[in-house]
């Protein structure tokens, strides 16, 4: 009788663990911020979800600090540790903001960062992000330190003139702290294996083109439209043989602005949180995205590393 029963438990914990294998958890793997803004209400609202990683929008010391622009580093140490405090126990990801509009007035020779003109050297533009990221990182207190650090090859100086796997490699050698990874964020459609990074972020929006038009216009939940969605991304996750594995993660937007005059959608559909006017009737609520979250994991099993984009958006409408 004794073996019988243990031969039974034996048979109940191996069925449970092949269960939990073939079952992805409904988690969204990423949470990140669209602006700067680090406030309490936001630091609690991550940790309440726990992602693996939040990323951070680094702004540059030239910026002028407020909720729109970003913090000082003592704010940023300050929201990072109340994260943490209220039960965060995921990683840090910091995104530089390289974008061309910036560079001049929030980066370029700002607080004894290196002076780099756009015009002769443009090509080395990095190195000015880059001593930043350096300085934060070696500042940070142990536990509150960047474990990754993302950069966007598009609108920024130093990507045009040599191409992402000439530049990342510059750009991994550069960074002082051995422990951190490096990361892009780019297309969904984009060949990134040979840029020498070790994580992609694929932006699963602005992808209403060719064959997937059912993934254009407004994206307004009914019973119907989460499979709906899932039927439009399956023959491009099919096709996408570099967008396989724990190392990429697809990430969905809940920015509210990307209409024209007209209210028609120019780009970054399928959205989550577009609001027309002062109309909200296209934005999904927490359950309807984890409706979706989580039917998007069970098709996709390889693909299965989720995250929102613009995720104080979502905090305000959940």
């Amino acid at each position: 009788m004794k073996k019988i029963l243990v031969i039974l438990l034996v048979a109940c914990v191996v069925s449970c663990n092949v269960d939990v294998v073939k079952t992805p958890q409904n988690k969204v793997n990423v949470l990140w911020e669209n602006q700067s803004f680090h406030s309490d209400t936001l630091a609690d609202s991550v940790a309440s979800m726990n992602p693996d990683k939040f990323v951070v929008n680094l702004e540059g010391p030239g910026s002028t600090p407020s909720k729109s622009t970003g913090p000082v580093y003592k704010d940023l140490v300050t929201f990072l540790q109340r994260m943490v405090d209220s039960g965060y126990t995921g990683k840090f990801v910091c995104k530089l903001e390289t974008s061309k509009g910036d560079y001049e007035h929030d980066w370029n020779g700002k607080d004894s960062l290196p002076k780099i003109d756009t015009i002769s050297n443009k090509k080395d533009t990095w190195k000015v992000y880059l001593t930043y990221f350096n300085r934060v990182q070696n500042k940070l207190p142990k536990h509150l330190k960047f474990s990754e650090v993302m950069i966007e090859p598009e609108n920024n100086y130093f990507m045009k003139i040599d191409t992402p796997s000439v530049v990342f490699p510059k750009i991994k050698k550069f960074i002082q702290d051995t422990t951190v990874s490096l990361s892009a964020t780019s297309d969904w459609t984009i060949g990134w294996k040979n840029w020498g990074v070790d994580y992609y972020y694929a932006q699963m929006y602005d992808v209403c083109y060719g064959a997937y038009h059912i993934l254009c216009g407004h994206n307004k939940y009914d019973s119907t439209r989460v499979a709906e969605l899932i039927k439009g991304f399956k023959q491009a996750m099919d096709t996408q043989k570099v967008m396989k594995g724990n190392n990429v993660y697809f990430i969905f937007t809940y920015s509210p602005l990307d209409t024209n005059k007209k209210g028609k959608i120019i780009s970054h559909a399928p959205m989550f949180g577009e609001i027309v006017g002062k109309d909200k009737e296209y934005v999904w609520t927490k359950k309807e995205f984890l409706e979706f979250n989580q039917m998007f994991k069970d098709s996709f099993p390889n693909q299965s590393n989720t995250g929102i984009w613009s995720v104080e958006d979502a905090f305000k409408n959940w």
